[in-house]
């Protein structure tokens, strides 16, 4: 349990909150540079960490995000015109540049000054391989951090799919579900144990559903943490998951082996109660072929209470209609006013849930806790482990920038970044620190293994 005053402290992150400006101290993903697919397009509103903005793509191709209220007279720059490098309010027709530079105060007279003695609120972006990072800091520009290495990021794009899910509650117990090895065992296992094939997927899932409580070790590093799930294997071998902790948002999920891709999550805090969750899957060493996309992009009934498809991503047909909102596009049509499309004759037959895809099923049950959940209420055992200690981790980069304007961990080592997961079958004696760091540095030609 944390007490109320902990929970809050991890889970605020608006404009001045500690564990705000923790995530302030980071380059954040904001947006997909399909998002913006056009120079002068329509622009685009955002929120991120409490915050309403404003994206729009230059006439030279620069993505600027910007306040969304004009600091002339607090219309909103949604309506702007986006033309000749810059976006104009259409109130009065004050023209920002993607830096905040006012370019042009047509209702000033000629010759004044003024424009030059105010700016808009504006954010620094880059992109990087279809994504669109921004520095929300106070850093300027020679002392911000460099982008976190990513492998998802650095791979050609043909080699990675991202997908995103708005999802309703705090990014805290969003991201804690992302990293709770013992409920795949239960959330996401199929009824009947006899489905299981033989292959790398099934091999896996089959030791985790004959043993359900893993036990937990865990290893802090340079970005955060990684975590080892334990499971039985056959006589004299134990199966091991292990689970990169990247501070802030991110994880990085084990495989399943073979030449399956690697997944992982960033969970984005929109504000408060609510978290954009975005999903990764990538091959270090090839591209994506179609019948993976295939899996990634669509889902069938059919499917419901099977390992088939990566159920990660929430299929295109999953979501609702797109409205000028921030983030509209990415709800999705499972959801709490339809008890998440729910299948109540699979779950007797087939799944132990009975709700559509992995996605849906996480979402469900982290939603099912409320906005923000009242952590003194909780009983943590000992399948919690990894939780208690990143929440260590949270607690102290909060306290850290709050009473000593520590560096968060991370920070100044974005080339730890550049990791994977794996998932591991080890005799019972070996050290699986020391296998895992054989395998989980992206430079080594070894994807994963079972």
């Amino acid at each position: 349990m944390l007490s109320k005053e902990d929970n809050m402290l991890i889970t605020r992150v608006g404009p001045g909150k500690p564990m705000g400006n923790v995530m302030r101290a980071y380059w954040l993903p904001m947006l997909l540079s399909s998002e913006l697919p056009e120079r002068d397009g329509r622009p685009l509103r955002v929120r991120v960490l409490g915050e309403d903005l404003i994206a729009f793509r230059d006439t030279r191709g620069n993505v600027g995000l910007l306040e969304e209220y004009c600091p002339h007279r607090g219309a909103s720059l949604y309506f702007g015109r986006n033309e000749q490098c810059g976006l104009r309010c259409v109130y009065h027709g004050w023209k920002f540049e993607v830096s905040g530079r006012i370019a042009d105060m047509p209702n000033e007279p000629p010759g004044s000054t003024f424009k030059d003695r105010i700016r808009a609120k504006a954010y620094p972006c880059v992109e990087r391989n279809g994504v669109v990072w921004t520095y929300m800091g106070d850093k300027q520009e020679s002392e911000r951090p460099a982008l976190p290495h990513f492998e998802w990021n650095l791979v050609p794009e043909s080699r990675c799919y991202i997908s995103k899910r708005l999802q309703e509650c705090n990014w805290v117990q969003a991201y804690e579900g992302g990293i709770d090895s013992s409920h795949v065992s239960f959330l996401h296992s199929r009824l009947n144990p006899a489905d299981f094939t033989g292959s790398p997927r099934e091999h896996g899932m089959k030791y985790m559903a004959a043993d359900t409580f893993p036990h937990y070790e865990t290893v802090e590093t340079p970005y955060g943490m990684m975590v080892g799930a334990r499971r039985n294997a056959e006589p004299g071998y134990h199966y091991w998951r292990i689970t990169q902790c990247m501070m802030p948002f991110y994880t990085i999920l084990p495989s399943y082996g073979g030449d399956s891709p690697l997944s992982g999550h960033a969970w984005v805090p929109i504000d408060d109660v609510s978290t954009m969750v975005w999903t990764i899957t990538w091959h270090p060493s090839r591209d994506l072929r179609e019948d993976e996309l295939e899996d990634m992009r669509h889902w069938s009934p059919e499917r419901v209470g099977t390992s088939e498809g990566n159920g990660r991503h929430l299929p295109l047909d999953m979501y609702m209609e797109e409205t000028s909102a921030p983030g509209s596009g990415w709800r999705p049509k499972p959801n709490k006013a339809n008890d998440y499309m729910i299948d109540w004759n699979a779950q007797a037959t087939k799944a132990f849930s009975g709700i559509p895809t992995i996605a849906m099923q996480d979402q469900a049950v982290q939603e099912s806790m409320g906005p923000i959940y009242d952590r003194r209420k909780e009983h943590l055992g000992t399948a919690d482990l990894a939780i208690i200690r990143m929440r260590r981790l949270w607690l102290n980069a909060a306290k850290g920038i709050l009473e000593r304007n520590m560096k968060p961990v991370g920070v100044e080592a974005p080339e730890s970044y550049y990791i994977r997961s794996a998932s591991m079958r080890l005799p019972v004696d070996a050290d699986w620190v020391e296998e895992a760091a054989r395998l989980t540095s992206a430079n080594e030609r070894t994807v994963h293994f079972i």
